[in-house]
């Protein structure tokens, strides 16, 4: 009975695959998807609304979001799926990202917009995403884990299958993080070229966003290795991609590009376009300013010694002192009810041996508490943390600065000139988030003088930035006179 019932589940399961065969849009090849465009339609919509819920996205009348969405439809209309109705996001982070999402839900995040050189460049961009909807690679990635899935039944027959997470979430993560495969990647950079050649703009704009991408990773693991930080061979939004040489190489193999392609560039448009948004987080998100770090919608700013790096994230804002185990950590706590800083700070160390300092101060109108604390846990037995918490209204906001035990007091006079600035943030007196804006090149200026003029608002690598912000390497220069990106 047993192996009837297996015989009788495997004939059904080939049925279905041989059933799930289908010609691809845009490869004209046969592809294994167990899935209508209806489902696929639906699906990307479900994925939509989950991405509108978890990402920071501009609205759709901002001025940004309409210029991304015009060149993208101009795009969309030549794809080889022109009957979808493309709809184009912009993501309001520092992110170097874009994806796809099944039935043209395209995004691009604000941190890759912001270094773009061309109209041509955002073109290239939203056609290799455009590339993933036409050739279905959700869709195939999708039948892949249902095609898993139903494997198992089958071997599993007389068991019951657990269900594991949602194959939902699990295709927005793809989408957003993990991309759709090193194959499918670099389809999609063929697809681009097709779509911006029928579009009418330049091919090779495709090369110059690559080599962005890569200039922006190399930058990125110089940083890490300077701060004293391990630096993994991929990283970021584009860990799964091809790794970025070698999709240069590809694009301009297979696509055979000459130097002398024509077609629109639209520079002006693109900077124009740009100018005055946020380099990086936005004024919801805090952003670090030098060696600063300014929450305009908290109302909070700090400040931190020569030779700290500084990294802010969506949960915390992060800083270690280069090369060396010493470290910070900013946190926000919520509070539901009323507490003195001193509750609040044992609050954060259960436990633990808390030598309390101060409990009655006052800082730029903000009642704190300060303690120093012992730990005693196996992977910390040796750290002493300086700890603070500053009240403001119900926000506690807790500071962490430790290091190893031994050396701890050698660190004491930089943790408290970290803590000695924080303090409420004032337009006026603090100045804004770090903001795009368009210099015109001067017979004398270089990059590390335009880092130096900006007071090197970007960090160590400010110059290196602003080449990288330009599409170009530290060597190169503009012509006298050119429109150039600067950060403000």
């Amino acid at each position: 009975m047993k192996s009837q019932h297996r015989t009788l589940s495997i004939a059904v399961l080939l049925l279905l695959v041989l059933a799930a065969c289908a010609t691809n849009p845009a490869t004209k090849s046969s592809d294994f998807v167990m899935m209508s465009e209806e489902q696929e339609l639906v699906l990307g919509q479900q994925a939509a609304a989950e991405v509108s819920k978890s990402l920071p996205l501009l609205d759709e009348k901002d001025p940004l979001v309409r210029y991304v969405d015009s060149v993208g439809q101009k795009l969309a209309a030549v794809s080889d799926r022109p009957d979808l109705f493309y709809r184009f996001h912009v993501v309001d982070n520092a992110d170097i990202n874009a994806f796809a999402l099944p039935g043209g839900y395209i995004y691009i995040h604000r941190g890759l917009l912001i270094h773009m050189n061309s109209e041509a460049e955002l073109a290239a961009v939203l056609g290799h995403e455009i590339g993933h909807v036409t050739a279905r690679h959700a869709v195939k990635q999708y039948s892949k884990a249902q095609a898993y899935q139903l494997g198992a039944m089958i071997t599993s027959i007389f068991l019951p299958i657990p269900q594991g997470a949602s194959m939902l979430s699990n295709l927005i993560a793809m989408a957003v993080i993990r991309g759709y495969g090193r194959d499918a990647e670099l389809q999609s950079d063929e697809l681009s070229i097709r779509y911006l050649t029928r579009a009418g703009y330049n091919p090779n704009a495709t090369i110059g966003i690559l080599k962005t991408l890569k200039r922006l990773e190399d930058i990125d693991a110089r940083e890490k290795k300077d701060a004293g930080d391990k630096v993994a061979k991929y990283h970021g939004a584009f860990s799964t991609h091809p790794e970025t040489e070698k999709r240069i190489k590809a694009v301009v193999a297979k696509a055979a590009l000459s130097q002398q392609a024509i077609g629109i560039t639209n520079r002006r448009a693109l900077l124009a376009a740009i100018d005055g948004y946020p380099y990086g987080d936005s004024a919801e998100q805090g952003a670090v300013v030098g060696q600063r770090f300014l929450h305009p919608d908290l109302g909070i700013q700090l400040k931190f010694p020569e030779g700290w790096v500084i990294t802010n994230t969506p949960a915390t804002l992060q800083a270690r002192l280069r090369k060396k185990d010493v470290y910070f950590q900013l946190q926000l706590k919520e509070l539901r009810k009323r507490q003195s800083a001193a509750e609040v700070l044992r609050s954060m160390f259960p436990g633990r041996h808390l030598k309390m300092l101060d409990d009655t101060g006052t800082q730029s109108g903000m009642p704190f508490a300060h303690a120093e604390v012992r730990m005693s846990a196996p992977h910390v037995s040796l750290a002493m943390i300086d700890a603070y918490v500053f009240l403001k209204g119900d926000q506690a906001f807790i500071l962490a600065m430790w290091s190893k035990r031994d050396d701890f007091s050698r660190y004491l006079s930089d943790f408290s000139s970290i803590a000695r600035s924080f303090r409420r943030y004032d337009s006026k007196r603090d100045g804004d988030i770090p903001r795009i804006a368009l210099h015109h090149w001067q017979a004398n200026d270089s990059w590390e003088r335009l880092a130096i003029k900006s007071n090197h608002i970007l960090g160590r690598f400010t110059a290196d930035k602003l080449t990288a912000l330009n599409g170009m390497d530290i060597t190169e220069h503009p012509r006298t006179g050119d429109l150039v990106k600067t950060v403000r």
